[in-house]
Formats: structure tokens, sequence, C-alpha cells
């Protein structure tokens, strides 16, 4: 259910995107829409009590982190007071020890930044760390910068015509293979998963002729690479593209609706 709520999620925000103002009749309007395309009634009660099971799991699971958070503090704080010790003693054995379970603390922390910030499928940023650590407080960009929109335009198609998994695995390896790619050009990048077949790359780069051809080049290869499932179902790894150069306060949401707009106008012709 929870997968089959983040996709009805997704697909409201993307048809809603464009609009300055979302009242929350319109949202709700939207979203029982999609439920309905997805045979999810949310006026069932079997659904209400598996919204409720899933609100509490996720109190839970931010319970969670709140509490290994909380660990991890009480860690740090009594780290920095045996160093502060160790300094002032200069125990050079202790501050060796400590360093180690400084070490440790750091692989703990990424940790839970991974489980906060991470995308639970494919491993790279999700929406959270887009807004909460890219963009500023109101949705806009903190620096100038690329961004290049991807859509995997096969995505739906796979899903509903063989199944979520199969679909799910071309995302992943599209995930991957962009990132293999962009780092073997040493590029300063970020990716991440905004909705449930679309990735938005950032990139700390200037030139973005060159940005998109190299990822023109990437689309050109995966068209020519042919994946073939366990089932022996065989499918190309292609998606669409579109490309802008933003400025620093610049509406991450105008932005994105153009870069959406841009491709739709390229999935016409």
């Amino acid at each position: 259910m929870k997968t089959k709520l983040k996709e009805i999620t997704d697909s409201t925000i993307n048809e809603l995107l464009k609009n300055e103002i979302i009242l929350p009749s319109i949202y709700f309007q939207c979203f029982d829409k999609h439920a309905k395309t997805s045979e999810v009634d949310v006026h069932e009660n079997s659904f209400e009590k598996e919204l409720s099971d899933l609100i509490i799991d996720e109190f839970n699971a931010i319970n969670t982190y709140v509490n290994e958070a909380i660990t991890t503090i009480d860690v740090a704080s009594g780290l920095t007071l045996d160093a502060q010790k160790a300094i002032k003693e200069n125990n050079t054995l202790l501050l060796k020890n400590l360093y180690n379970q400084i070490g440790d603390l750091r692989k703990e922390l990424e940790l839970i930044t991974d489980n906060i910030y991470k995308d639970y499928l494919t491993k790279v940023n999700n929406k959270k760390w887009l807004y909460h650590k890219y963009l500023t407080k109101d949705a806009k960009f903190k620096d100038d910068a690329l961004i290049a929109l991807i859509d995997v335009s096969d995505y739906e198609y796979i899903s509903s015509t063989y199944n979520k998994l199969i679909s799910n695995n071309l995302l992943i390896y599209i995930s991957n293979y962009l990132k293999e790619k962009l780092k073997e050009e040493g590029l300063d990048f970020e990716i991440t998963r905004y909705l449930s077949n679309k990735f938005i790359i950032t990139f700390n780069e200037e030139d973005i002729v060159s940005i998109a051809s190299l990822i023109d080049n990437i689309s050109n290869i995966l068209f020519g690479t042919t994946l073939k499932s366990n089932s022996g179902i065989i499918i190309k790894p292609t998606f669409e593209f579109s490309m802008a150069k933003i400025k620093k306060d610049e509406s991450f949401h105008e932005i994105l609706a153009n870069l959406i707009k841009t491709i739709e106008a390229k999935k016409e012709k």
C-alpha cells in the first residue's frame, strides 16, 4: 500500500505542479482521481485501516531515527568530554582510541542520513534531500547551476504490461548507469529521484552544451542496449531529457514545469 500511495501522490503532484496555488480541495480531487485509476477507493474502510497502519509505521520509523540521533548525540558529547580530558593530559593513546571511535560515529551518522535522504529503491537522493538540503525554504535555488530532468518514459508501460519488478529494475539500471558515466567525467553533480519515473540531476557546472551532449550520448548508448529479465522479457533502457541553466533565487517549480513541458513536446513529435 505504501508504494501505491507514493505512486498516487507522485501522479497528483505532477499534475498540479503547474498551478501557482493548490487548495486542499483541489489536491484531494486530483488525488481521488488518480486513486481511482489505480483501483484504490479512498473511502473504503480497508483503505482507511491500511492508511492508519501506514501512518503508525511512519511514526515508528521517525521515532527510531530520533532515538538513533539522540544516542549518537550522547555518544558525541561523551567523546568530546573525553577528548578535552585527553588533550589536557596529553594522553596520545586515549586520543588515538577516540579517533577510531569518531570514525565509527561518522559511519553511524552517514547511515542515519541515508535513511532520511536516500530513495529506498534507487539509493540516489530523494525529494527530502532536494527540498531540505539543495533548495531554500521557499523552493528556490541557492546557487547558479545546471539542471537536467530525466524522464524514463517507458516506465508506466512496462509496469502495467509486465510487472512492477521489471520497471523498478529499469529505474535502478538507468540511475546507476547515469551515476557511473557522470562520475567518469569527473563532474560535480547530484542525482535525485523526484517522481516515480523522473530524476533530477543538478550540476555545479557552467557549460550546458557539453553536459547536454554527454547526456544525449548516454541516452544513445542506452538505446542500443538490450536488457533481458529472468522471465525472458526484453526491454531497452531509454529516457528523454531536458536541461536548463538556472540562476540563484530562481523558482525550482517554475524551472521544473518548463523542463516537463519541453519533454512532453519531444514526445508529441
